[in-house]
């Protein structure tokens, strides 16, 4: 082939002949289009607006020496876990009490703090 590193074949098929060059071109679409990913995947942590604030600095240093944490992002993780409770609890809120959602949305919310031990003993 003329390029180094490429195969000289689909050089050759995708300039001469249009039926090897369709050819060609489906079956390679088929390859990368063939494996699927079945990660799960989502934000897990919020990196603060303001980098350099130093009350949260010390706070987040203070946090990790109580609990002997790795890193900060292992303190924006479980922020960012709670900060989602709780805008979620505050959308359940602003429905009716007797609405099905509210009512089974907020025992699947009180589940999951459960299991999360923000309310373990309550």
């Amino acid at each position: 082939g003329i390029f180094p590193g490429r195969g000289s074949s689909h050089f050759c098929s995708s300039h001469f002949g249009t039926e090897s060059a369709a050819l060609g071109s489906a079956a390679a679409t088929l390859d990368k289009m063939g494996k699927k990913s079945y990660q799960n995947y989502g934000k897990t942590f919020r990196k603060p607006k303001r980098p350099f604030e130093k009350e949260r600095l010390d706070a987040e240093m203070k946090i990790i020496g109580e609990y002997g944490l790795k890193n900060k992002r292992e303190v924006w993780r479980v922020q960012y876990a709670l900060a989602k409770i709780r805008t979620a609890a505050r959308t359940l809120l602003t429905l009716e009490e007797k609405s099905e959602k509210r009512i089974f949305e907020g025992e699947a919310l009180l589940r999951r703090m459960t299991r999360l031990r923000p309310l373990a003993g309550e």
